[in-house]
């Protein structure tokens, strides 16, 4: 169960009672990864992240290295600005600090999801990690990594297509539950590598696969001639800019009008675009910006 305490509204005294209630009941809440510190915890200095747990921010979550789930230090700097869910490990309420665990909140999402998951489920997963080769998508507290062939698209640099905080689907092919985690193990020993599988606490393995959708099929469907559109600045070159439409399907568009914007656009500004012209041979999109959001 995941609560979500930034949606609610109240005073200080109700924000602890939420944070009481929330440790009480096992619940684990959406928390803000807004700093990274160094604490000494049992005689030893630990880096940890610093958490936003409530929208005053009067309260400062703390989550040690060896309960983020990350494997190394340096990679505690990729989660600054993110949300994650959190289980509260102990509360100080006259420090006004509570001590959190990403890892605990992580095995419980896994076990209350995979009560439920069956083969042939398709969940949302969102993109965390974005490298030229790979990403890293999350959902229901399991972890997938794919590559460019695991996605089948036609780019050289994953991050022309991706950014941390996109959505894929993706399909379960086959859960492994304990009595078959030992088998596995001892492949794994052997050399022999599992694709995109997460492997729970409890030694669950989830195997699953992107589901692939050719984005061209959204032209003439969602996306039409002439038509005005909603895009994201993908990327700026001297005669103009990449915007995109979803993930894996961006129009090329001039610089727009001075009236509309004075100076050059940024990437992840957000436009309007009129898509001027269609090549279905070469699958190239052409546009027109009509307006400049920001």
């Amino acid at each position: 169960m995941l609560a979500n305490i930034f949606e609610r509204k109240g005073d200080q005294k109700n924000f602890w009672a939420e944070l009481f209630a929330a440790k009480q009941n096992n619940m684990a809440i959406q928390a803000n990864v807004v700093g990274l510190e160094t604490h000494k915890l049992n005689g030893e200095s630990v880096r940890c992240w610093v958490l936003e747990v409530e929208p005053t921010g009067t309260v400062k979550g703390i989550v040690p290295r060896m309960e983020t789930g990350v494997e190394k230090s340096s990679e505690m700097n990729e989660f600054l600005g993110q949300t994650i869910p959190v289980m509260i490990l102990h509360i100080d309420q006259d420090a006004e600090q509570v001590l959190c665990s990403r890892i605990r909140a992580i095995e419980l999402m896994q076990e209350i999801a995979l009560r439920r998951m069956k083969v042939g489920d398709q969940y949302t997963a969102t993109v965390t990690k974005v490298s030229q080769n790979r990403i890293v998508a999350e959902t229901s507290g399991f972890s997938f990594t794919f590559t460019n062939s695991d996605l089948k698209l036609p780019f050289k640099d994953l991050r022309d297509v991706y950014q941390a905080g996109h959505t894929i689907t993706v399909e379960v092919k086959e859960i492994v539950r304990d009595e078959q985690s030992e088998g596995q193990s001892e492949a794994a020993d052997e050399g022999e590598q599992q694709p995109n599988e997460t492997i729970t606490v409890s030694s669950t393995k989830l195997i699953v696969s992107p589901v692939l959708q050719d984005k061209w099929d959204l032209i003439g469907t969602k996306f039409n001639l002439r038509g005005v559109y909603k895009g994201v600045i993908k990327r700026q070159f001297d005669a103009g800019y990449w915007v995109e439409l979803v993930p894996g399907l961006d129009v090329y568009c001039l610089h727009p009008k001075r009236s509309l914007h004075k100076g050059l656009l940024k990437e992840g500004q957000v436009v309007f675009i009129q898509l001027q012209r269609i090549n279905n041979k070469e699958r190239r999109l052409s546009g027109e910006i009509t307006r400049v959001i920001g």
